[in-house]
C-alpha cells in the first residue's frame, strides 16, 4: 500500500511538471470515454433494448444479400409472392425507408418516413396512441387510400401535440394524405408512415 501511494505521488508530480503532456492525456481520455459512451448508447438502442412491440422475440427481418454480401431489398412483387406462399411465418409485412417532403399550412420540411403495407402495425401488434393504424383493406387498390400515421415524437415536435390532428390532411411529396393516427411512444426514429402503394 505504501509503494502504491508513492507511485501516485510521483505520477502527480510528473503531471504537474509537464502541463502540455497532462493536457493531451486528459483530452485523449475524454475523447475515448465519450466515443465509448456514444457507441454503447447506439448499440443499446439498436441491438440490446427490446423493440416497443408485442412479442418482440418472435419478430424477424428478412433481408437479401447481394454480391459481396451487400445488403439489398425485396421488390414489392417479390414481397407479395413471399406473403401469398408463406407457410412458415404467422404473417409478413413490408416497409421501406423514404425521404419525404412534409407540407402543412404552407410550411414545407424534409422528414424521413416509411412506406408500409396495410398489415405493418397489425404484424407488430401495435395500437394507435390516437386514432387508428392502417387496415389491410387500404392495400387492396393502389393509391385508393392515401393515409398516413405519424410517430408520437413527430406529433409532438412538428404538430405541437395537436389533439385534433387525426382526420386532417397533409401533403407528402406533393400528394394529399389523411392522417389517421398517431403511433405509440417508442418509435422515435420513425417520422411518418404512409400507404405502401401510393407513389411519393
Amino acid at each position: 500500500m505504501h509503494s502504491l501511494w508513492q507511485d501516485l505521488r510521483h505520477g502527480a508530480r510528473m503531471l504537474v511538471k509537464k502541463p502540455g503532456f497532462t493536457l493531451v492525456a486528459i483530452v485523449t481520455l475524454g475523447l475515448g470515454i465519450g466515443a465509448n459512451t456514444a457507441i454503447f448508447s447506439l448499440v443499446n438502442t439498436v441491438a440490446l433494448r427490446p423493440l416497443p412491440v408485442a412479442a418482440a422475440e418472435r419478430i424477424v427481418e428478412l433481408t437479401p444479400l447481394g454480391k459481396g454480401a451487400s445488403i439489398g431489398s425485396f421488390s414489392y412483387p417479390v414481397y407479395k409472392d413471399f406473403r401469398d406462399k408463406n407457410e412458415v411465418f404467422d404473417g409478413l409485412a413490408a416497409y421501406c425507408p423514404a425521404p419525404m417532403s412534409l407540407s402543412r399550412n404552407g410550411v414545407n420540411e424534409r422528414v424521413w418516413g416509411y412506406l408500409a403495407t396495410g398489415n405493418y402495425f397489425e404484424m407488430l401488434g401495435m395500437r394507435a396512441f390516437k386514432g387508428r393504424m392502417f387496415t389491410q383493406e387500404e392495400d387492396r387498390v393502389p393509391g385508393a387510400s392515401p393515409v398516413a400515421v405519424v410517430s408520437y415524437g413527430c406529433w409532438q415536435r412538428r404538430f405541437g401535440g395537436d389533439p385534433n390532428l387525426v382526420g386532417r390532411g397533409v401533403k407528402l411529396n406533393g400528394h394529399d394524405f389523411t392522417i389517421v393516427g398517431v403511433a405509440p411512444e417508442g418509435l422515435e426514429t420513425v417520422k411518418i408512415f404512409a400507404d405502401k402503394y401510393t407513389r411519393l
